[in-house]
């Protein structure tokens, strides 16, 4: 009667392990991009057949190799699909080394079934089945660590008991057929937690995939494409953080553009232009504090929010700038670049749209007095005072 149970049982595990394989398979279907999936596939689906034969073929020595074969397959399987899955972080040993491995396990058992009266022979493939499976639990535990790690862990230790609880089927009065059945159930529950882990490395890999992804659109949506400054929206969010964090009155904001930038385009062409905005961009980043903020506003526009400065500094960092443009202008094959700047205080409490409104005021009053220099204006926007005015560099 104990008998029939165990049997009825075991017919159990087939089950369990064609849902999970179909399990996985629906979600590499949904997610086919990632390596490794096939392989995973693979193993358990070749150990649903192998735990089938395994319960329902006759016991003969041909039956009985193959549904041994396929039930040592999948630890190999798995751990071969685990190497492409994470190809760029090596696992320890080789897949040559795993299918070697994979070999000398599936002799044996096919020695203990062609001479099944030397019981040393069934001991020998029972050690060579544990051997196989400590063998890959060893190679997932010593592999690298990360968030990936806790689910690997318990599926090395899940592969390792498969591999050793067999092996007690084989004590007396155990037999060949004992250790085969007690395979295949085994088979069942590492299945069952290999689809679980697989499913989670999935997850993980896909929820990575999402992260990076929102942030290449993040940094798309701030960033000027040709400058590789932030854009207009992201200027302003950053520079408004900024006013907000500093103590009122501490800011200088400058707008500024390039002179004649207009005659570059028709003349030289639209390719020149682009090399001449890449240029100032990288001559502001190159002259600027890590606490500043920088942005192109638009067409050859240009803004700065230098903190913890005053105009005297202010005018200063433009003046390195211009030079910076100036020396670089000749290796880039354009000419003599000139700018023109508008700088103010932020007062305090003002808000940075009124800002660079005023800025804006004194960056026409420097193309007013004839271009390539910085003025810097004081006052409110309805009476703007223009108090100091700067020569800057030479003029193209």
């Amino acid at each position: 009667m104990s008998r029939i149970m165990s049997d009825d049982a075991s017919l159990y595990t087939p089950l369990l392990l064609l849902l999970s394989a179909l399990a996985l398979s629906g979600a590499a279907a949904r997610h086919p991009q990632h390596r490794g999936l096939a392989l995973w596939q693979l193993a358990l689906w070749g150990t649903c057949a192998g735990a089938a034969l395994a319960v329902l073929a006759p016991n003969n020595a041909l039956w009985g190799w193959l549904a041994q074969a396929l039930l040592l397959q999948w630890p190999v399987l798995l751990l071969a699909g685990l190497r492409r899955f994470n190809s760029r972080v090596g696992l320890p040993a080789s897949l040559r080394c795993d299918f070697a491995m994979l070999a000398l396990a599936a002799l044996a058992p096919a020695l203990a079934q062609l001479w099944p009266q030397y019981e040393t022979l069934a001991w020998g493939a029972a050690a060579a089945t544990a051997g196989l499976h400590l063998y890959v639990a060893a190679v997932i535990f010593l592999g690298p660590g990360g968030r990936e790690s806790t689910p690997l862990m318990a599926l090395g230790a899940t592969i390792a008991l498969a591999g050793l609880l067999p092996a007690l089927a084989i004590l007396p009065p155990g037999d060949a057929m004992a250790w085969r059945h007690a395979q295949a159930q085994a088979a069942g529950p590492a299945g069952v937690v290999m689809a679980f882990v697989v499913l989670t490395l999935l997850y993980e890999r896909t929820e990575q995939q999402l992260r990076a992804s929102r942030r290449r659109l993040r940094t798309l949506a701030n960033l000027d494409p040709l400058t590789q400054l932030s854009n207009r929206r992201h200027f302003h969010e950053m520079a408004e953080r900024a006013l907000r964090s500093d103590r009122d009155g501490t800011a200088v904001l400058l707008i500024f553009d390039i002179d004649h930038f207009k005659h570059v385009n028709d003349h030289l062409g639209h390719a020149a232009g682009d090399r001449a905005l890449r240029l100032v961009s990288c001559c502001m980043l190159e002259h600027l504090r890590m606490q500043d903020v920088a942005g192109r506003y638009g067409g050859d526009e240009f803004v700065l929010l230098l903190r913890q400065s005053d105009l005297r500094q202010a005018m200063g960092a433009a003046a390195r700038i211009v030079g910076a443009v100036q020396s670089g202008a000749l290796p880039q094959r354009l000419p003599r670049l000139s700018l023109s700047f508008g700088v103010v205080q932020v007062a305090p409490q003002e808000a940075l749209a009124d800002a660079l409104r005023r800025a804006d005021q004194a960056l026409y009053e420097a193309k007013r007095q004839g271009r390539s220099r910085v003025v810097a204006a004081v006052g409110d926007e309805a009476r703007p005072i223009f108090r100091e005015s700067q020569r800057l560099g030479l003029m193209s």
